[in-house]
């Protein structure tokens, strides 16, 4: 039976709900340039025309910056070094457990999701929108069709898709590896690393840093890396 089910577990994995949902979006976003008219909409919900400021002032050092950015990439990276001390203790002590394995597993889809919407944003050269003419900021507007197709030169200052600030918060779908097979979308699994993106993200889209379309890429990545994970340690654990 459990060689039925790791077989299973492998096959279905880009069939599943949440793989399938996240590469459409991916696509979509990506392909589609009207798709920008909705991101334009909702920007300009953050912006004020007359004063030429945001909601959340990019510069601002306050206390929305420390709550809002600062703090939680500090917790995340304080917790996360916790619990990798406390797995190599019990590495060491001989006292690993499944638990201990499905605890890294979620560590590394967090720093995975992190590390891979990092590269990205650096080589794709999408603008920001506090960086774009029509938000006051001195560059043309740059989607991401704009460099898939070639219609642009690249630019090192234009460094905006996908949403890297909100992948710390999306990150946490990989508490998704410890959820039973019967509760992977389960809320209880999910709303850590969906609420926690998207506050962070909705904080960078009040500070002109990102469009709305960054930040749903950025969710679908986080869930794919979460998926992946799920199906292969269910394979490994099934083949032991």
């Amino acid at each position: 039976m459990s060689t039925i089910l790791a077989g299973a577990s492998h096959r279905n994995f880009l069939r599943s709900p949440e793989v399938v949902f996240s590469i459409a979006a991916i696509a979509i976003l990506a392909l589609w340039p009207p798709v920008h008219a909705l991101d334009f909409r909702l920007a300009a919900l953050f912006f004020d025309a007359e004063t030429g400021s945001w909601f959340f002032p990019p510069e601002d050092r306050g206390a929305a910056y420390w709550l809002l950015y600062r703090g939680p990439k500090i917790l995340l990276v304080a917790a996360s070094a916790v619990s990798v001390l406390w797995l190599a203790w019990r590495g060491v002590a001989k006292r690993w457990r499944p638990f201990d394995t499905r605890l890294l597993t979620g560590l590394l889809v967090l720093g995975f999701t992190a590390l891979l919407v990092g590269l990205v944003k650096k080589s794709t050269g999408v603008s920001c929108p506090v960086q774009e003419t029509v938000f006051a900021g001195p560059y043309a507007h740059v989607a991401i069709w704009d460099r898939l197709f070639a219609l642009v030169p690249s630019n090192e200052h234009l460094r905006c898709w996908p949403a890297g600030h909100a992948s710390a918060g999306f990150g946490l779908l990989g508490i998704r590896v410890m959820a039973p097979l019967h509760a992977r979308l389960s809320w209880r699994y999910l709303m850590p690393g969906l609420a926690g993106g998207w506050v962070l993200g909705l904080y960078q889209m009040a500070r002109g840093q990102h469009y709305f379309s960054h930040t749903v890429v950025t969710m679908a990545i986080a869930f794919i890396l979460s998926a992946a994970a799920i199906a292969i340690l269910d394979r490994i654990e099934d083949r032991g």
